[in-house]
């Protein structure tokens, strides 16, 4: 069995990596942490993105990917460091870019993942208004189970 633990890099996603990974822990079950990095060019969605994107957008993109990855590991070096390792138990990571919640339904569906554990920072109603939540996305499109991780209200009322 696999699980795929979404990492924003959000106080409340590193909590969800820890919960996540013990959660696999407890049913020997491989874990890749998964990290999606923002695409700059998202702002240009439905028109001709090569008209707009310069030769060194590739270059950002492969940078941004790069500093993604270096932060992921090291959210995956703290929890195996407090949580321990397990024998029989795989640790993956994988880094994309683009929109996280298509990213993670996507690699989810294309690598047979049984659970998605994710964090919810619980927006206010306007924020949710203007850019969603991916944690509400995933759950929606997932193609398995979705382990939503809420942290408790001392923590959210203390976010900023």
């Amino acid at each position: 069995m696999k699980v795929l633990l979404a990492v924003d890099f959000s106080p409340i996603g590193r909590e969800a990596a820890h919960m996540g990974y013990r959660v696999a822990q407890k049913f020997k079950m491989d874990v890749t942490f998964f990290h999606c990095a923002p695409m700059s060019s998202r702002f240009f969605e439905g028109y001709d993105i090569k008209a707009f994107i310069s030769p060194t957008s590739a270059i950002e993109t492969d940078n941004l990917k790069q500093v993604a990855t270096n932060k992921l590991h090291k959210v995956m070096e703290d929890v195996v460091a407090e949580n321990g390792l397990q024998e029989g138990i795989g640790i993956y990571e994988h880094v994309s870019v683009g929109d996280a919640s298509e990213s993670i339904v996507e690699y989810a569906r294309e690598n047979g993942f049984d659970l998605i554990v994710i964090g919810y920072k619980s927006y206010s109603r306007l924020e949710r208004l203007l850019v969603g939540s991916t944690a509400d996305r995933v759950v929606r499109y997932a193609p398995c189970s979705v382990l939503v991780y809420r942290p408790k209200e001392e923590k959210k009322e203390n976010k900023d």
